[in-house]
Order: structure tokens, then C-alpha cells, then sequence
């Protein structure tokens, strides 16, 4: 039976620092570009350190992937509990903060079945949060308009404004302040005041 290798603290600045690194890579060249040695010279590290404190390119990878993730997932959770959070769940997802880290996280799940697996899984996890705090603040719409649903809302905001910050980060904007008045004005109908 193999024993595993020794790894470096889950706390340390320099695991840390490859995960910064990570994301650096990808922004400015991205996820193609990903090897040990690249993140590595990104962090100022030998490329021997990735192993150190990563199995495989992989877990660093999914490492990266994970702590991204949980930041995005905070905000939403911090955007759900406010007194607006239909508005605020959609300054969230309105946002381009990291919409090129986001575009190249979702090109390497299409190659990378764990990454898949946790996009997936996070994706279906963000559509089911906060639906019954939604629930019970979205005004009930007015008859014949059923389909405005909270699950709806969910996804129309969280699909819209991925787009928006997808489309943004490449530099397309037309049509985007539209778009963005008219998904506000929307959601002032959902949640006045």
C-alpha cells in the first residue's frame, strides 16, 4: 500500500499564493495556459512547491476553483439576508468583478470533470438559495401573471446578469443599459421600496 506524501499547511500564505496564482493565469492568459511551472513563476515560487502543497495540478486547480466559489457564495448569502435582497441578489450577479475568472472557470469545466461537477452543484445550489426568503418578499403578481415565480426570478437574474458580466469583460455593451433598467425596473415591481 502507497503512503501519501506529506503536504504543506491548508493555511499557508504560499498555498495561498498559488491559488492567487491560479487565478492570475487564468485571467491574463487563461486556463490553456495553466501548468506548474506558470503558476509557480506567477507566485515567485519554484514549481516544485505546487507539489508540495498539491497532490496533482488538479487539486490546485480545484482548490482555486473551490475558494472561488465560497467568496461568490458569501456575498450572495450576504446579499439574501438585507432588507432588499431581490435588488441585492442582483447587484451580485450584475457585477463584472471576475466575469473573465468566471468565463474561464466554465471553459475548463467543458474539459475537466471535477470543475464540472462543482459548477454544476454550485450552479443548481445558487438557483435553490434563498428561494423561500424570495418567496415570501416578492409581491404576488397580478392575475394571469402566475409565471413569476421566485425560482423564475432566480434564474432570470442570475442568467441576465451572468451574461451581462460575460459580455463585459470581452467588451461588448450594447444593448447592456437597457438590459440592466429594465431588469431593475422589474424588480422594483417584485420588491418596492
Amino acid at each position: 500500500m502507497a503512503t501519501k506524501r506529506r503536504l504543506g499547511s491548508e493555511s499557508s500564505a504560499t498555498r495561498s499564493a498559488l491559488m492567487d496564482a491560479v487565478e492570475a493565469v487564468m485571467r491574463e492568459d487563461g486556463y490553456g495556459a495553466l501548468t506548474a511551472r506558470s503558476v509557480a513563476e506567477r507566485a515567485g515560487l519554484k514549481h516544485q512547491l505546487v507539489y508540495y502543497y498539491f497532490q496533482t495540478l488538479d487539486d490546485l486547480l480545484i482548490a482555486a476553483y473551490e475558494r472561488h466559489i465560497a467568496g461568490y457564495l458569501a456575498r450572495i448569502e450576504e446579499a439574501l439576508a438585507g432588507e432588499r435582497p431581490l435588488h441585492a441578489f442582483w447587484s451580485v450577479h450584475a457585477n463584472p468583478v471576475n466575469a473573465t475568472l468566471n468565463m474561464e472557470f466554465l471553459s475548463l469545466a467543458n474539459h475537466n470533470e471535477a470543475i464540472r461537477e462543482r459548477t454544476v452543484s454550485f450552479g443548481e445550489h445558487v438557483r435553490r438559495l434563498g428561494l423561500a426568503r424570495l418567496e415570501a418578499l416578492i409581491r404576488r403578481p397580478a392575475p394571469g401573471m402566475e409565471a413569476i415565480t421566485p425560482f423564475a426570478v432566480t434564474m432570470a437574474i442570475t442568467s441576465i446578469g451572468s451574461v451581462l458580466g460575460l459580455e463585459s469583460a470581452i467588451g461588448i455593451s450594447g444593448g447592456h443599459a437597457e438590459t440592466r433598467a429594465m431588469i431593475e425596473w422589474c424588480i422594483d415591481q417584485l420588491e418596492p421600496g
